[in-house]
């Protein structure tokens, strides 16, 4: 995966290995119940998950005080691959699943957030934080929506009621990017792409960490036949760049002024941004207006309304990465 070793190999940074993550199976629905002892066990193998874990059962009878656990009702059927073994006896959600069960507790645009982490090549520390690994993107969006799309046929098949959280997962899906390497980026796409009712500048949907194929002059000139850019619109033609604390390492540095340098020359439009700028509504206008710019949209002045929504989506995002 290019993107991902590039991030390793510049930035020095964390990288985890999904090669040992939990199989799916084949069950399709909770355990009817859960044992104290088997949470602790769990809990102990992975201290990530903190002091209280949440856990699902099937049946209400079940729904009895589970120390160090909040237990919650989930009943039947869902579709094959919903759930992981971690080991012999316990299993875990399907990143699929999880997007579905947090649309119950995020509200939308902190749910497009969670769904770019899904899709994305990175994972954060769980501390509310915007430190992170890179890894292989557990999920994509077509996954997401093909599950969700299974799920319905099942229900459907079935007879019964869906899960809470189908239709906003769906509407939370639309807006969902794969590929974002860092929650910056990931962040930075949302409030770019979002539409301006939202509190985005409405720019076009774009593509994540793409490989973008130089022309034959320039590859020829400057011995590089391609760039992974962050953020891109037409094939790469019109490129933002985000400028992370990561991105500080001599060698990083000195890689992305190459970068930067190189898709000027063969005639991209480069827009470039860093988390001073994405905190500040002038500087993203900015931004905006640039982008907008090399993709032919005439920029259109906010109104007070629309700058509201765009600082507090900027904000509540923000926020939420402890930026």
């Amino acid at each position: 995966m290019p993107t991902l070793l590039v991030r390793i190999l510049f930035q020095g940074g964390p990288g985890i290995d999904l090669g040992s993550m939990p199989k799916r199976s084949r069950h399709t629905g909770v355990p009817a119940r859960v044992a104290t002892a088997g949470v602790a066990t769990v809990r102990a193998g992975h201290p990530e998950l903190g002091d209280v874990v949440d856990v699902c059962v099937s049946t209400q009878a079940a729904r009895h005080e589970v120390r160090s656990a909040r237990v919650h009702l989930v009943t039947g059927r869902y579709p094959t691959g919903s759930l992981y073994r971690v080991r012999e006896g316990a299993v875990v959600v399907s990143p699929e699943l999880c997007f579905l069960q947090a649309a119950s507790e995020l509200d939308v645009d902190l749910l497009v957030a969670y769904g770019y982490e899904l899709c994305g090549l990175y994972a954060r520390d769980g501390a509310g934080t915007a430190t992170f690994a890179n890894c292989p993107a557990l999920t994509t969006r077509a996954r997401i929506s093909s599950y969700l799309d299974r799920l319905e046929a099942l229900r459907d098949e079935d007879g019964r009621g869906l899960p809470p959280g189908v239709a906003r997962a769906r509407r939370a899906l639309a807006r969902v990017r794969d590929r974002a390497a860092s929650p910056e980026e990931a962040v930075s796409s949302m409030v770019l792409t979002y539409p301006r009712r939202l509190g985005g500048f409405g720019l076009p949907e774009a593509r994540m960490n793409e490989r973008v194929r130089l022309g034959a002059p320039t590859s020829r000139l400057f011995g590089i036949d391609s760039f992974v850019c962050d953020i891109s619109w037409n094939g790469g033609r019109n490129v933002v760049e985000y400028q992370g604390s990561q991105h500080k390492s001599r060698s990083r540095a000195s890689y992305d002024m190459r970068k930067g340098n190189v898709l000027v020359a063969d005639g991209r439009t480069l827009t470039q941004l860093d988390a001073g700028m994405l905190k500040r509504q002038d500087r993203m206008e900015e931004v905006a207006k640039a982008a907008g710019r090399g993709l032919g949209i005439r920029w259109r002045e906010p109104s007070a309304e629309v700058r509201l929504r765009q600082i507090l989506l900027r904000g509540k995002l923000l926020k939420d990465l402890g930026m």
